[in-house]
């Protein structure tokens, strides 16, 4: 739920809303965020590189048994199934009729959605496109995964 929050806040109040719609849209955001100044570049940077890092593999420290032999493993795998949703944050936010996601804060969080991407696969794709989005959010999500497959390592050559 925090990092849906988080994707949401990067969407910018559209210009001349009148009181009532921009009162709709800063009322789902945390009170720590000025309508007027909306997070940006260096936040969603921040934020793809959280979303990076659950794929680093690190070994968890564990103060029960210092002295046992731990593997290197990454989030990815139990985060997996909580990834779709906040790819549907971000759909929502960047399909909000009421808000704008300007283009440098699509383009730093990329890398942090190719890597929940890379997470959920093409069943849990699948799955979003066929319950969760509408016309909108089927065309934003063609075109995200369009670029991740563009970008993603195949292995060849």
């Amino acid at each position: 739920m925090v990092l849906r929050q988080l994707v949401s806040c990067t969407r910018s109040l559209r210009p001349q809303l009148a009181a009532k719609q921009s009162r709709i849209v800063t009322d789902t955001l945390p009170s720590w965020i000025a309508p007027s100044e909306p997070l940006g570049v260096p936040e969603a940077r921040a934020l793809a590189r959280l979303f990076t890092s659950l794929t680093t593999k690190s070994v968890p420290r564990a103060h029960m048994q210092p002295n046992a032999e731990q593997k290197a493993e990454s989030l990815s795998k139990p985060f997996a199934k909580h990834a779709a949703y906040v790819v549907i944050a971000h759909i929502d936010a960047v399909n909000d009729p009421l808000c704008v996601m300007r283009a440098d804060v699509r383009r730093e969080l990329e890398p942090g959605l190719f890597s929940l991407c890379e997470m959920m696969g093409t069943h849990s794709r699948d799955a979003v496109m066929v319950s969760a989005l509408d016309a909108g959010g089927k065309s934003v999500m063609k075109a995200l995964w369009k670029e991740y497959e563009k970008q993603r390592y195949i292995g060849k050559g």
